[in-house]
């Protein structure tokens, strides 16, 4: 299943009455004392297209008796006594919104402010290092001695001008906490590795330009996940059929069979990694593992009852945290000459 999530917000670009702008991202609160409101958006970085809350606060005037006139791009949106909130939909990718609140105390004070919608995107992919076999369909899922690779896409748009992805800051961060190695102009993509065996970690990464005015946040939570262990069998013409992993008690047809384990998510460059460690035991009896292939297992059941319980344990040499195990009750199919448990393994 595919582990692709993308999470896209917004710019918000505020500024006052004079029109000296603020940083992006701040709520508005003007120094002039007669005009001291502040507008806040909701989504707080809407993106393209988004229906945005704005709404007005101030320190100094009552808004709730105040009349109050919200427009966008000129255009009135909402009027009236105590309308502290308008709504508006953003724009397309780089298209400015202006939207602009005056507000009419009883008293006969008034005051206005203004702020700008600037819709920018980011998207966020994510994956793995992790080993996944041939044919797997979604993406690898980290696991302890894993690392998460993340890579991210921003479409900053600036007078009909993508700005190209190098000329952005990025900022990433872990459960809220700064990630300054990675961190920087032009790091785009990331690579963090795994520091637990289970939970789940926030990754969140900022892309801003170099003037603060167009900022966007992207996250994105990663769970850690424990390696799985599945058992398939080995065709002798059609190769490992991985579209039907072996469930715990499954038949197979024919005397002789190879079963293939794929240990999923496990931290390995290939099934032939040579720290990957397997332990095979057939009906209590343990098997050396085949020397060429040690992830194999063929076992012959002439003469036998027809029943084989296989367990496998999976470890890694240096990773003391890959321990993933498993147990199958596999029935051959063909008729039998004898009553021994004992399987034959033809795989040394």
């Amino acid at each position: 299943m595919a582990a692709r999530i993308q999470i896209c917000f917004a710019t918000l670009a505020v500024c006052a009455l004079s029109l000296t702008a603020l940083p992006a991202h701040a709520q508005l609160g003007l120094t002039d004392p007669g005009n001291a409101l502040s507008i806040q958006f909701s989504p707080a970085t809407p993106g393209p297209g988004d229906t945005v809350t704005v709404s007005v606060q101030s320190s100094l005037l009552d808004i709730r008796d105040s009349n109050i006139l919200w427009e966008a791009n000129g255009k009135k949106i909402a009027q009236g006594k105590g309308a502290s909130s308008a709504t508006v939909t953003a724009g397309a990718l780089g298209e400015q919104t202006r939207v602009v609140v005056t507000v009419a105390a009883p008293d006969g004070t008034s005051a206005g402010a203004e702020a700008t919608i600037h819709p920018t995107e980011l998207d966020l992919l994510v994956d793995s290092d992790s080993y996944t076999p041939p044919f797997y369909r979604g993406a690898p899922r980290p696991s302890a001695g894993t690392t998460i690779r993340l890579q991210t896409f921003p479409r900053f748009k600036r007078g009909g001008t993508m700005i190209p992805a190098r000329e952005l800051i990025y900022t990433w961060r872990r459960n809220g906490e700064v990630l300054g190695g990675i961190s920087g102009r032009g790091r785009a993509t990331a690579v963090i590795p795994v520091e637990h065996l289970f939970g789940t970690d926030v990754i969140s990464v900022e892309a801003r330009s170099e003037d603060d005015r167009l900022a966007r946040i992207s996250s994105v939570s990663v769970s850690i996940q424990e390696p799985v262990l599945e058992l398939y069998e080995d065709h002798p013409l059609y190769g490992v059929l991985y579209n039907r992993a072996l469930s715990n008690s499954a038949s197979v047809s024919g005397s002789e069979a190879t079963f293939a384990a794929i240990p999923f998510f496990a931290q390995a460059r290939s099934i032939y990694d040579p720290a990957l460690q397997f332990e095979w035991r057939v009906n209590s009896t343990d098997i050396p593992a085949n020397l060429k292939n040690p992830g194999e297992l063929t076992i012959n059941a002439e003469n036998s009852s027809g029943v084989a319980f296989i367990e496998l344990a999976v470890t890694h040499a240096t990773n003391f945290f890959l321990d993933a195990k498993g147990v199958w009750n596999v029935t051959f199919s063909s008729p039998w000459g004898g009553t021994s448990d004992q399987f034959r393994n033809v795989t040394q």
